[in-house]
This record gives structure tokens, C-alpha cells and sequence, in this order.
């Protein structure tokens, strides 16, 4: 036994965004327009974090974070966002990059190549997820749901997920299947080994999908699983006092989904939820224990 899968969050750079983007309650125009006119100064600097897990049989990352590409000096620069992002969603993130936080400046800073990577998962395709998959389209494989992939075409979803910024990478796609997980009740064993478990979570976007990792235990006693929720929430506040975030497709399904997180976060078993833009997550790796069947 004395395996474990270890998970290092990995802060690959920062948005700039209003109250209304993690703690609005639901999709609205007041909470919009919020975001798009709120001053710089105003703003909650939010982390864009990255999951690097350290399998016993592979190693995956979870989403890229932000490109260097959108802030080459590693400080907010509103003309470089703009070679990357269409004006809208720049003026709405208002992102930067400091030095050493691109995906594969981390990675390299760990002695990993991309084509090192096993797998690069994404949970969605919102940019500040996948900006930086060019650093890692070396990677043996990326993949991203079906349901995330084809809806993509939605036009809820034209404004906010540009194409250009994934398009021509080689990804494969992955069908959820029925499950007991989530509020869908649809997931996929990535490993097929009932340790890393893809969760679709619908509100945010269609395909989205929150990440269990978890120490293949079938027996609920003896299981111990971490949580990586994407954006189906962005604070801790969100499941703890019932507070959607202002962002997503269907405020009936987010708030599904951050009250199945809570259920979780309860759990015994559970060793912690990690969001993808909580401030308070600590740089540190995360570990769950590893049921070696051998």
C-alpha cells in the first residue's frame, strides 16, 4: 500500500474580476455589465489554477491556465491580452501571467516536458482553462468531454469560449457514461481503474467536468477521494452558504451542483475540495492514498 496519487495545484496566473464573477447567484445582465465596466482597482484578484496528479501510472494535468502569451513581461498588459482574447472577454478578465507561472514554465521548473505528460484533461473550454494548451499539445494525449466539445457550437457559449484558441490541437473525446457521481448522474474512469473519476457537473457549461481522485477503494469505509471542482464553484463560500457563482448556462443546474459539492465536502472520506480560483488553496502538494491491487 504505501502508494499515494499526490496533486500539486499549480497557479498559472491571475483574473482580475468582479464580486458578481465568483459570488453573483446566478447568470444576469446586471451581473454582466458589473463585470465589464468594474475598474481595475475594484476587481478580485483571482488565482487560474492548473492540477498537476502524480499517478502511480501517470501523470496528468488538469486544465493550462493562461498562456505567457497574454502577459510576455509577466504584468497586466491590455494590448497583449488583446492579441489573444477578443476585446470583450479581455476587458472581462483582465489577465496577467508573472514570471515562472506559465503551465510549462512550471512543468519544466519540475524537470517535465510536455510530451512527459500522460494525459492533459480539460474540464471545459473556457479560456482562462485553455489558453495555455499550446505550451503542452505535446502531450501523449488531451483530452476533453463530448458533451463540452459539441456543445461548444451553443451560441451561449459563442461569446466566451473562442475557438482560435484550442483549434488544430489533436484532442480526443471522452463519452460520460451512467454513473451514481454527480448531478447528472454521468462520469467517466479515466484510468478505468476507479481512481481518477471525470464528473459531469452542468450549470457552468454543458460538458464541464469536476475531477475525483480517489484511492480505488469500492467499499465507501475505506475510500478517501479529493475533489477538484473546476468551475461548477470558484470559492469555498459557494457550497458553504448556498451562493452560486454569477457565471454559467443554468442557474437551476449550478446550484444542483454546488450543493452535490457540499454533500461531498462533508464526507469522511472526503481529504478536501479544491476549486480552480480559491485564493486560500496552498501550493502544496495534496495527497491521496493509492490502493495498489498487485
Amino acid at each position: 500500500m504505501g502508494k499515494s496519487i499526490r496533486i500539486h495545484p499549480l497557479c498559472c496566473g491571475y483574473m482580475q474580476v468582479s464580486e458578481t464573477v465568483p459570488l453573483g447567484n446566478g447568470k444576469s445582465l446586471k451581473n454582466s455589465a458589473v463585470q465589464l465596466l468594474a475598474k481595475t482597482d475594484r476587481r478580485m484578484k483571482l488565482p487560474v489554477l492548473a492540477y498537476l496528479i502524480e499517478h502511480p501510472d501517470a501523470l496528468i494535468l488538469v486544465d493550462t491556465g493562461w498562456c505567457r502569451e497574454i502577459s510576455p513581461k509577466g504584468v497586466y498588459d491590455p494590448a497583449a491580452v488583446k492579441q489573444v482574447l477578443p476585446a470583450h472577454l479581455a476587458s472581462f478578465y483582465q489577465p496577467y501571467v508573472p514570471a515562472g507561472m506559465a503551465v510549462h514554465e512550471q512543468l519544466a521548473e519540475r524537470g517535465i516536458r510536455p510530451e512527459d505528460l500522460d494525459i492533459v484533461l480539460l474540464t471545459h473550454f473556457d479560456p482562462d482553462h485553455v489558453a495555455g494548451i499550446r505550451h503542452v499539445q505535446k502531450a501523449k494525449r488531451i483530452l476533453v468531454a463530448e458533451d463540452e466539445y459539441f456543445w461548444n457550437c451553443r451560441v451561449v457559449y459563442q461569446q466566451r469560449q473562442p475557438k482560435a484558441l484550442f483549434e488544430g490541437i489533436p484532442m480526443e473525446h471522452y463519452w460520460y457514461r451512467g454513473s451514481d457521481l454527480g448531478t447528472n448522474r454521468w462520469a467517466y474512469d479515466l484510468l478505468e481503474d476507479n481512481t481518477i473519476l471525470c464528473v459531469n457537473i452542468p450549470g457552468h457549461t454543458d460538458g464541464l467536468c469536476s475531477v475525483i481522485v480517489q484511492n480505488g477503494e469500492l467499499l465507501e469505509h475505506k475510500r478517501k477521494f479529493a475533489l477538484l471542482t473546476s468551475d461548477a464553484a470558484f470559492l469555498p463560500k459557494n457550497w458553504q452558504e448556498d451562493i452560486i457563482p454569477g457565471r454559467g448556462f443554468d442557474p437551476t443546474l449550478q446550484r444542483k451542483g454546488v450543493r452535490w459539492i457540499k454533500a461531498q465536502s462533508a464526507m469522511d472520506s472526503c481529504v478536501g475540495v479544491f476549486t480552480s480560483h480559491d485564493p486560500d488553496i496552498p501550493l502544496q502538494p495534496i495527497e491521496v492514498p493509492f490502493l495498489d491491487r498487485d
